[in-house]
């Protein structure tokens, strides 16, 4: 009994024992979910990429850049990407930006190649060289059109007075024939006619000389044109690589864009275009007259400050329009102005 009583004795202090290192043993912690991230905010970035076309997402990123490093987002851009295999871009209307998807290609995988060339074209509308071209020169040719009628003017009269005058002689042979015979009819006609046919072909000459006049005038001024388009492309190089080095791009694009316009045909030859190597020359010298890096740090300052730029379809139904700070809708602003 006793022994009995021993042995439950030591079962029990053995199963106090360990129940008392389990309870002082350290807890393993359960394992527990790992907490979920909050899922950020979408983007004006994300949208577009998701919206736009590959080309049109690539050109309005570029622009929205470009626009706010140089103090350019003011106003609103308009984009196009022309589904053409041209290599080739132009700046035209108000502030539209239009490229090829020929260059596009061309350049494919290099975003700063790219802007090279949306820097230039921003940089013919900041320039005015749009609005130079087309109206001076139809305005020009108009004054020297005026100016060949007015110098030829008194001939035309002259041819006038004559037309007239052998109009009167002939009739009056034609009279003196009616009293003398039928000889004084067959010269006053053959007078008129002669004298008629002598102001008509002067009447022909001098609008003829007036034309010569006018088309000589037009090619100089066509000459004139060449030279100042050549002059504004080399302006809008140079703006367009400060554009592009503010924004952050790499320069060195500008090299490279250009060697893919120097394989064009006639690139080598002064046209409406300087020579493709004198613009190659031209930009590597800009790079040492105004280092990247500087321009980059005056850029960066102004994107920090700014808002990213958002987008929506113009008004003409065709280009993309990449809104200003001020954003796309007019009732919006106003509802922000007055507090609604």
């Amino acid at each position: 009994m006793n022994q009995a009583t021993n042995k439950f004795a030591l079962a029990t202090l053995t199963v106090t024992l360990l129940l008392q290192t389990a309870l002082a043993a350290p807890t393993k912690p359960k394992p527990q979910a790992k907490p979920v991230a909050p899922a950020k905010p979408e983007t004006v970035y994300d949208r577009a990429k998701k919206e736009l076309p590959e080309n049109v997402y690539a050109i309005y990123r570029i622009v929205d850049r470009i626009a706010r490093a140089n103090n350019l987002d003011r106003t609103p851009w308009r984009i196009m990407a022309i589904q053409e295999y041209n290599v080739n871009a132009f700046a035209t209307d108000i502030n539209l930006i239009a490229l090829y998807t020929g260059l596009m290609d061309q350049l494919a995988g290099d975003a700063s190649g790219i802007a090279c060339v949306v820097g230039h074209e921003m940089a013919h509308h900041v320039n005015h060289h749009i609005a130079m071209g087309e109206s001076e020169k139809a305005a020009l040719i108009e004054q020297y059109r005026k100016e060949a009628e007015i110098a030829v003017k008194q001939e035309v009269e002259n041819t006038q007075s004559e037309a007239t005058g052998a109009a009167v002689g002939g009739a009056l042979l034609q009279g003196l024939g009616s009293i003398f015979g039928g000889w004084g009819s067959t010269a006053g006609n053959a007078a008129g006619s002669l004298l008629g046919a002598t102001a008509q072909q002067r009447l022909e000459e001098g609008q003829k000389r007036i034309d010569e006049i006018v088309a000589k005038k037009q090619q100089a001024l066509e000459q004139k044109v060449a030279e100042n388009n050549r002059k504004q492309e080399f302006e809008a190089d140079k703006f367009g690589y400060q554009y592009i080095a503010r924004a952050g791009f790499d320069t060195e694009g500008c090299l490279r864009m250009m060697e893919v316009l120097g394989r064009t045909p006639a690139a080598e030859f002064d046209t409406t275009h300087p020579a493709a190597p004198k613009r190659l020359e031209q930009l590597k010298a800009l790079m040492v007259q105004y280092p990247p890096t500087q321009l980059a740090q005056e850029g960066q300052l102004r994107l920090n400050t700014s808002r990213p730029l958002t987008y929506s379809l113009s008004e003409d139904g065709k280009s993309l329009r990449v809104n200003s700070q001020q954003g796309g809708s007019t009732g919006d602003s106003i509802d922000r102005m007055f507090n609604r």
